[in-house]
């Protein structure tokens, strides 16, 4: 019959497997197949500082997965995961700053430790993180005794990054996630690594199994974005230069202006499709890009117009006015300004440096080849009326009189064909 001692030891022994059993790091997976586990020592708990304890988990055809405190980006510490290219993972942590790229900043960042059982493993990319000061950062504070701990998480699927640089760029999420974690349960006895041994515990899809609840938010379809960046690519760097140069170069307004209403509703079929996506991302009106690109398509609404009341005004006159040069001024500043937008679109988008120079360099070459035609066909026109005065001094000897005239206007054509002729010198 076993002794007092003998049953008091037992009871030591499953009272210490319970407690070791019941204390595990809590966690929460979005999709079924990216987890997020968080772990806090009991002397972290209680003293409200120390280490915590966390692992990003996720199928190596991700690019970068993060994860981080708070519930939105602004003022939250974001931790994003990625392939070394080594079989090992980067961990980079970066502050929050709305809906942008966060950026990694050396004096800023987290002091966090990556911990054994991290890296690459089949298809699956793992990392296991200490982090010494995660309570309190720039933008907030973390309680880690809190019920209902608010925390965020995003990915982006596509080919490693292959990357051991903390300041590596990322692409622009395809989806997040915002959840709550009760860290009143997420207690680990020991201040060590929980994720290895025989105290770790493997994430569980269902979140509420682990204390914990969120919702996922998936970003419009990838071909939507596309169509929106390739659009405006495309109307901003190549139609609209195309369209001003055909003026000078051809002298037939309504060429002109038929290339330019057709280049005007593709800019606003793709400026609401760009509404959509900032409207399912959170971002309308959050960021330079977006911003300026809705100020640029508003003020060109009025472009037709203006090129409406030009043309009125010089059919009539054969001279261009006020409304001549601001139909021209206005195309000409707010282009520029619509191609200098499509580079922060590609910025914002973490698009590839070889992307970026390619629309840099023809954008470059469209608008130097509207810029070389408009000025040719004005030295043209320039020579032209210097010969034709020239002659005209000649004839009357006097350097008056009809002889002058004759450099913008045709004398054996009606009017209409007077001012034809004069478009290829009067147009943008």
């Amino acid at each position: 019959m076993p002794s007092y001692f003998e049953l008091a030891a037992a009871a030591a022994v499953l009272s210490t497997a319970a407690t070791t059993a019941s204390a595990a790091a809590v966690s929460y997976c979005a999709s079924g197949s990216i987890c997020y586990q968080v772990g806090v020592p009991s002397t972290t708990a209680s003293s409200g500082s120390g280490n915590i304890y966390f692992q990003i988990s996720a199928p190596t055809t991700y690019e970068w997965v993060a994860l981080g405190t708070g519930s939105q980006m602004r003022g939250a510490n974001i931790f994003i995961m990625y392939q070394d290219g080594q079989g090992n993972v980067t961990v980079s942590p970066r502050p929050g700053t709305g809906h942008q790229q966060p950026q990694y900043d050396e004096a800023t960042a987290s002091q966090i430790t990556l911990l054994a059982g991290s890296g690459v493993n089949g298809d699956t990319m793992v990392a296991n993180v200490q982090c010494a000061n995660c309570q309190s950062w720039s933008g907030g504070t973390l309680d880690v005794a809190s019920s209902g701990s608010s925390w965020i998480g995003a990915w982006k699927e596509g080919t490693s990054l292959a990357s051991t640089s903390p300041s590596q760029p990322i692409s622009y999420h395809d989806a997040h996630s915002g959840f709550n974690l009760d860290l009143s349960q997420a207690s680990i006895e020991s201040d060590s690594n929980p994720f290895v041994g025989a105290a770790a515990t493997a994430p569980t899809p269902s979140s509420g199994s682990t204390g914990s609840s969120g919702s996922t938010t998936v970003r419009p379809s990838q071909t939507v974005i596309w169509a929106h960046g390739l659009g405006m690519a495309i109307a901003f760097a190549v139609l609209y230069p195309l369209g001003s140069a055909v003026m000078p170069l051809f002298g037939k307004w309504y060429i002109h202006s038929g290339w330019q209403m057709v280049t005007w509703l593709l800019m606003w079929a793709c400026f609401g499709l760009g509404v959509y996506g900032a409207q399912q991302r959170n971002m309308l009106f959050t960021n330079t890009h977006v911003q300026l690109g809705t100020v640029v398509v508003c003020v060109l609404a009025i472009q037709p117009a203006l090129g409406f009341i030009h043309h009125s005004q010089f059919v009539k006159t054969g001279s261009r006015g006020v409304f001549s040069h601001a139909h021209i001024w206005w195309g000409r500043i707010w282009l520029v300004l619509g191609v200098i937008n499509g580079g922060l679109g590609l910025q914002l988008s973490g698009a590839k440096n070889s992307l970026v120079i390619a629309y840099s360099v023809i954008s470059v070459i469209m608008y130097l080849v509207y810029a070389v035609v408009k000025s040719l066909v004005s030295f043209r026109s320039r020579r032209k009326r210097s010969n034709g005065s020239l002659e005209g001094r000649k004839v009357s000897g006097t350097g008056s009189g009809y002889a002058e005239q004759a450099d913008d206007v045709n004398l054996n054509s009606y009017p209409g064909q007077q001012q034809q002729q004069q478009y290829t010198e009067h147009g943008k």
